[in-house]
């Protein structure tokens, strides 16, 4: 069997639906995001807080089944898009140090 797999990615991206919970590192304030797809070195994720590229965060991915245990990292932001007709950040994150 062969996967066309035409994306030159070193992990496959897996879509996902779950809540993102986040701060910047040295924060302890939280903010909120929607989990859209997830790899083995990164996530990517909607949410309303406004975020910059370079920005270092700790990342906790809640997965929808309550019994798998959530993701806990320290990762770093590599990508931000403003979605214009909702007006939310798109962010993707790299997975620097999972816990």
């Amino acid at each position: 069997m062969t996967i066309n797999y035409d994306e030159q990615r070193s992990f496959y991206r897996m879509s996902v639906d779950c809540h993102v919970e986040f701060s910047e590192s040295g924060s302890s304030e939280k903010y909120q995001g929607e989990g859209k797809n997830l790899s083995a070195t990164g996530v990517n994720f909607i949410t309303e807080h406004k975020l910059t590229e370079g920005q270092e965060l700790d990342v906790v991915v809640h997965p929808v089944i309550k019994t798998v245990t959530p993701l806990s990292a320290k990762a770093k932001v590599v990508r931000v898009t403003e979605d214009e007709q909702t007006q939310k950040f798109i962010v993707g994150i790299s997975l620097d140090e999972v816990n």
